[in-house]
């Protein structure tokens, strides 16, 4: 049966509606008579103080303040009365006179040119605050209307000065005040007779807009039904139950009301908001971590993107994230441990990460998108995910490899771009991790002779030194403001100067921003003395000029990069910077970094350089230097084999990495059998040197036949030469008694 949807309140919301309109009509009504009441009292007003001002303004105030009626036919009182009379006939006004004031507020009527019943010479004139401001100097004009012999009226009275300036007399205007009541009873009978109309036009809407509403609602509800019923079928309800209530409701029972088809509209939209909640959790969410999906990734991709183009995108980067050895993990413990391995890598990421929003991608792969407190503490967050993924290397916990993508300003067109930066330091984060013992997408560690071990650089926040050469004052300021929250700044007046801060601080400066033209060496001579020289050679230049022509010429003599003036956008100078750094230190490591190639350690030289700028970066920590010395007996190579050499500098070599690690320091292979570890002040080296020890001899070959010393010169700084140290820290090693139990010396300084 098609049920039919009559509210019993529907005709109490009909009178109520009506009622409202009743009074919103009344309202509007008074208020529009109140303002027009204002309007034209405003109006008139105006119009008497214009009349009456321009007639005052044409009399003369020298003969008004003497003339009477005696003085009829002389010039003065035939002008007086041509201007009053002109006025009285050409202009639309009831009265217009002449006003004498006798003092102390006692006014008399003057010349008046009313022929029918004019006020008499000298008799007295009501008093109104109007009149007494005029006879003071101030044109104005009545509030009220006042009443006398001739009627009621509003008036505006004008003062009429003589040659000294002073009040000679008063011209005065009448308007009827019957004009004005009736102006007003018009536009009272016009306002009620429009807002009689409107209500019942806005009754008449009312009622067909809630009758044809029942008809719609009675269509909405049948369709509600359909909605409901598929619902409960998708829910699991019984949907033959349900129907079968429909086709047996009683014919005599009342209609619906809009009441209770509001709280079946409520009920369907508490069911449908649970339903779009499951969908949007499934669409959004990981079902497995519980961070964010891929597709709500794809989403903020798009808003970034979206941010971009219109260039209201702020700073932003990318950390591009993977889960190291999750194949291994699937393959030989089962899906269920790598599912546990992701989790608790997502926690791992979660928790560094903690202000910024974390996506998965992938089976094993992970995206950030950092802003906020996170933006800005980067590298520190960066430095983290390395250190703990480092540090569970050694048990098997979650190491996860990361690389960040900074959001670069007009050089970024879109997100992938950012994402392919992050995604590439990620691949150079997971090369490191594997050198360190990490196991990288299944693949187990090989140790044989054939490997090539490399290792990259120590993760430490290097702060880099620029030097500017410019002659111009204004310009090498401009750019040290620029770029002083990212380096450290040596300036030069000219190139002599330049050559100068280049020799003395070679080890420190990352970067040359080098002005073309300047006195005593010109940035092309400085650029050509800079290529023959060994220690500057190295040092990547970024030349700055004003001719666009020089740039070739500059690319040819060594320049990395140009930058014209006027100076581009600061970012554009930033991006240039750090990309000439970074591929110059690429560069510098390819020239002179070595590996050694069984331990994976740095070379003597490579080594020596990092401690220098350990010793520049962290001037107030306290560094060890540590000489670890291997000694084995002289038929090991006879019994084992001439691979046990190379086996044994593995092991060490690998301890050494782990050592380094724990102590925040650097290792370095120094000779076949001698290593060397730059580390912060350990309070006890005892249990860490031991730890070296038993792996080293876990070996039966080792234990008998390798003996390992260590020794440590304390607070290394105090000896200024870094090979000196070292020096030192070996003696202390030598000075242990071969046949003794003691494995570390430490160095007494002795030095002034």
């Amino acid at each position: 049966m098609k049920e039919r949807i009559k509210s019993k309140q529907t005709p109490k919301y009909l009178v109520l509606m009506i009622a409202f309109l009743l009074i919103v009509m009344i309202t509007l009504g008074y208020l529009l008579v109140r303002q027009a009441k204002k309007s034209l009292i405003t109006l008139m007003q105006t119009r008497m103080l214009d009349i009456s001002n321009t007639a005052a303004a044409m009399i003369d105030g020298d003969v008004l303040k003497t003339v009477s009626p005696a003085d009829k036919g002389t010039e003065g009182y035939e002008s007086i009365m041509r201007t009053l009379t002109y006025f009285q006939d050409n202009i639309d006004l009831k009265y217009i006179y002449c006003i004498r004031d006798e003092g102390n507020g006692n006014f008399t009527f003057g010349l008046d040119p009313t022929v029918d019943d004019p006020g008499e010479f000298g008799s007295p004139i009501v008093y109104t605050e109007a009149l007494d401001k005029a006879s003071k100097g101030t044109p104005s004009a009545d509030n009220t209307y006042y009443e006398d012999s001739w009627g009621k009226f509003y008036s505006a009275y004008s003062p009429v000065y003589d040659s000294d300036g002073n009040v000679a007399g008063i011209i005065a205007v009448d308007f009827s005040a019957e004009w004005y009541d009736e102006q007003l009873a018009n536009l009272t009978r016009t306002t009620l007779i429009i807002a009689f109309l409107s209500l019942l036009i806005g009754a008449a809407i009312v009622v067909t807009i809630v009758s044809r509403t029942e008809q719609k609602i009675g269509t909405i509800h049948n369709q509600l039904n359909e909605l409901s019923s598929t619902l409960m079928h998708e829910m699991g309800n019984d949907l033959e139950d349900s129907k079968a209530d429909q086709n047996e409701s009683d014919p005599n029972e009342e209609p619906v009301s809009i009441e209770s088809l509001g709280a079946h509209i409520q009920s369907m939209q508490t069911e449908l908001k649970t339903q779009i909640a499951q969908v949007h959790g499934h669409a959004y969410q990981d079902g497995l971590t519980g961070v964010k999906s891929k597709q709500s990734y794809l989403e903020m991709e798009k808003a970034l993107n979206d941010k971009m183009a219109k260039g209201t995108l702020p700073d932003f980067g990318i950390v591009v994230c993977d889960v190291n050895d999750l194949k291994t993990i699937n393959d030989t413990l089962g899906h269920h441990a790598g599912d546990e391995h992701i989790r608790k890598s997502c926690k791992m990421i979660c928790d560094i990460f903690g202000h910024s929003p974390v996506y998965r991608i992938g089976g094993d792969e992970f995206v950030v998108i950092l802003t906020g407190r996170d933006y800005e503490n980067r590298k520190m967050l960066m430095h983290e995910l390395h250190r703990r993924s480092a540090a569970n290397i050694e048990t098997d916990d979650a190491v996860v490899s990361g690389g960040l993508g900074d959001y670069v300003p007009k050089q970024d067109q879109n997100v992938h771009e950012v994402f392919e930066r992050a995604d590439s330091a990620m691949y150079e984060e997971k090369n490191l991790l594997k050198t360190l013992g990490a196991v990288s997408r299944g693949e187990e560690p090989d140790l044989s002779d054939s490997e090539d071990i490399t290792d990259d650089l120590p993760m430490i926040n290097i702060r880099k030194h620029v030097l500017i050469a410019d002659d111009v004052t204004s310009n090498r300021e401009i750019l040290g403001d620029l770029l002083s929250d990212d380096y450290d700044i040596f300036y030069a007046a000219d190139g002599q100067e330049a050559m100068e801060i280049l020799r003395e601080h070679k080890d420190e400066i990352a970067l040359v921003l080098l002005d073309l033209y300047m006195p005593k060496m010109t940035g092309r001579e400085v650029m050509t003395a800079m290529q023959v020289d060994k220690d500057l050679v190295s040092i990547p230049v970024i030349v700055l000029t004003i001719d666009q022509n020089a740039e070739l010429d500059s690319l040819k003599v060594g320049a990395m990069d140009f930058i014209p003036k006027p100076y581009p956008d600061v970012d554009i100078i930033k991006a240039r910077i750090a990309k000439c750094i970074e591929l110059s230190e690429t560069r510098d490591l390819i020239r002179h970094t070595e590996k050694d190639t069984l331990t994976g350690l740095f070379n003597i030289n490579y080594f020596i350089r990092y401690v220098n700028r350990f010793d520049q970066q962290f001037k107030d920590t306290i560094y060890d230097a540590v000489v670890c010395e291997v000694k084995r007996s002289d038929d090991t190579d006879e019994e084992f084999g001439k691979s046990f050499g190379d086996l044994l500098a593995r092991r060490v070599g690998m301890s050494i990495k782990m050592l380094a690690r724990k102590t925040s320091g650097i290792g370095c292979r120094q000779r076949e059998n001698t290593f060397l570890l730059y580390c912060q002040h350990q309070d006890d080296y005892g249990p860490l040197f031991q730890k070296v020890i038993d792996e080293v001899n876990a070996e039966p070959e080792t234990r008998d036949n390798v003996r390992l010393r260590f020794g440590v010169f304390v607070n290394a700084r105090q000896e200024e030469n870094i090979e000196e140290r070292f020096a030192c820290a070996k003696a202390a090693a030598e000075s242990i008694s071969n046949e003794g139990k003691t494995i570390c010396g430490y160095y007494e300084y002795i030095g002034g």
